[in-house]
Formats: C-alpha cells, sequence, structure tokens
C-alpha cells in the first residue's frame, strides 16, 4: 500500500528550483571539459588543491548538517557520514607521513607504518560508532519520511548520480583522467552538501 502511494505521488514531488549552489554546480559541469584540455595537472594530484577545495566543501557539509534543527539526530548522523567521507578522501591524511618519511607511492601504505593498524581501527570505530546512533535512534524512520514524503531535488540529485559515475568512469583504464576525477568528485560533493543544506531546512515527520 505504501508503495502504491509513493508510486502515484512521486511525480507530485519532483522539485526543478534551482538555488546559487545548483547554479555552480552546472556552471563546474560546464568546465570539466575545458580543464581536461588545458588545466595544470599538478592541481588534480593526490593532496593537491582540488583534493583540498573538495575537504572544504565537505567540512562545511559537515557544519551544515550539525547546525539542523528539523531532524536532528538524522542530520547528526549524516554528519558522521560525511566525517568518514573525509577520513576515506584523505586515508587519514596518509599522504603527510608518507612525506614525512619519504616513501613512494607504492610503498606509501599503512601497514608500512610501525603503528599503522590504528589507522583501520579508527575508520572501523567510526563505523561502529555509526551504527550504535542510528540503532539508538531508529533513524530508518525519519530516512522513510523523508522517502515517503520529502520533495525531489531534481537537478541537484541528477547531477550528484551523474558526477559519480563520471568520476568512477575517469579511473578506468580507457580514460584514466585525473583531472576529470577529481573535477567530477568536486562537483558531487558540491550537490551532496546542497542537498543536505535544502533537506535540513524541511520540517518532514
Amino acid at each position: 500500500m505504501q508503495m502504491k502511494t509513493f508510486l502515484k505521488n512521486i511525480w507530485r514531488r519532483f522539485d526543478f528550483s534551482l538555488n546559487y549552489l545548483t547554479w555552480l554546480e552546472f556552471g563546474l559541469l560546464l568546465l570539466v571539459w575545458p580543464l581536461m584540455q588545458w588545466a595544470n595537472p599538478a592541481l588534480f594530484v593526490e593532496d593537491g588543491m582540488a583534493e583540498n577545495v573538495q575537504l572544504l566543501v565537505l567540512i562545511a557539509a559537515i557544519l551544515v548538517a550539525w547546525r539542523a534543527k528539523n531532524n536532528r539526530e538524522l542530520f547528526i548522523f549524516a554528519a558522521f557520514v560525511l566525517l568518514f567521507m573525509i577520513l576515506r578522501e584523505t586515508n587519514l591524511f596518509r599522504g603527510y607521513f608518507c612525506s614525512k618519511y619519504q616513501l613512494s607511492g607504492l610503498d606509501c601504505r599503512w601497514s608500512s607504518f610501525q603503528y599503522g593498524w590504528i589507522a583501520s581501527a579508527v575508520r572501523w570505530l567510526l563505523v561502529a560508532v555509526m551504527v550504535a546512533y542510528a540503532t539508538r535512534h531508529k533513524l530508518w524512520q525519519p530516512i522513510w519520511n523523508y522517502v515517503m514524503k520529502a520533495p525531489i531535488f531534481v537537478w541537484d540529485l541528477l547531477i550528484l548520480g551523474l558526477t559519480i559515475i563520471g568520476g568512477t568512469v575517469a579511473e578506468f583504464s580507457f580514460i584514466d583522467n585525473e583531472i576529470m576525477e577529481e573535477c567530477c568528485e568536486l562537483i558531487s560533493y558540491i550537490a551532496l552538501a546542497n542537498c543536505v543544506y535544502r533537506y535540513q531546512k524541511l520540517q518532514i515527520k
């Protein structure tokens, strides 16, 4: 019955409105191809400028989620997810330690360090905290409410999906373009941050 209601009403929930971040997403999408042709590749390497901008976007999204007043527990959980994404993006700032101890890319693994196991422990600890938090606050309930009732911000979600696919395809051997990968990741993070911003303003019960 709920699925029938979902399918019946979904078209009414399509929201094609744009805000300033949506326009930014469109603008950056148009820049991806020119950047692939003429940008300095050094800006798009690991720990380079593009990746640092990505981290700033994710940090901003965490702050927005943390300050949410509607469905606060859900958006605190979202902040944890975004923090996990930062840890994944930086691999707990492994590049800094590799540079400090002059390890090459091939040797730059946490297993190369005496206490490298701590990095994996931190990641798994965060996952355990997230699962415990979601279980304690029964977050499947507000998530289901959003699935059933919340507006569907079409452009932001479409751009998010397309850039996730684009960033994944950019890693394939037949493309293997780091500029495309980092650009897609940046745009997807902006779209994700915008979704957090737009959804946390809604009162969905």
